[in-house]
């Protein structure tokens, strides 16, 4: 139970001092995160890392769930617009990974893949628009306790 609630209250901190940080400024070359160099060398790739929700079930932890993902943005206007509004972009991002990891996953079992790559497509699609990214899920990574 201690493990839990440290696990717990130690994702709380680090994603307290995410939030609080000012945004980063991005490259004058316009290169990708480096991180995103090991998934794709496309530009059309957007790169959104970090994705973090506690499994939960009443008062008790169970686990953390890991989301990486990265969204395919043809265009190169709708690339830009992301890119701007990136913190609220993986806000909505996260509250999809949370919303699952409270409310539709399993503890113990494998994570739907296709039930959370629909719900974040669903949050990237309220805020750049229906059709104008496509989701891909680079990893998924459950922690039990």
């Amino acid at each position: 139970m201690r493990k839990a609630l440290a696990l717990f209250f130690g994702s709380l901190l680090v994603a307290g001092r995410a939030s609080a940080a000012p945004p980063a400024a991005s490259p004058s070359s316009g290169e990708l995160d480096p991180q995103a160099k090991r998934i794709t060398g496309s530009t059309k790739y957007f790169p959104t890392f970090g994705l973090r929700a506690s499994i939960s079930r009443g008062f008790k932890v169970h686990g953390v769930l890991a989301v990486d993902a990265g969204l395919d943005v043809q265009k190169d206007e709708t690339r830009k617009l992301a890119e701007a509004i990136r913190p609220r972009l993986t806000s909505q991002m996260r509250d999809a990974v949370l919303n699952y990891a409270s409310l539709s996953y399993v503890v113990g079992e494998r994570p739907d893949f296709d039930i959370l790559r629909a719900r974040l497509q669903k949050a990237v699609d309220q805020v750049l628009g229906k059709g104008e990214a496509r989701v891909a899920l680079a990893s998924v990574i459950v922690f039990q306790d």
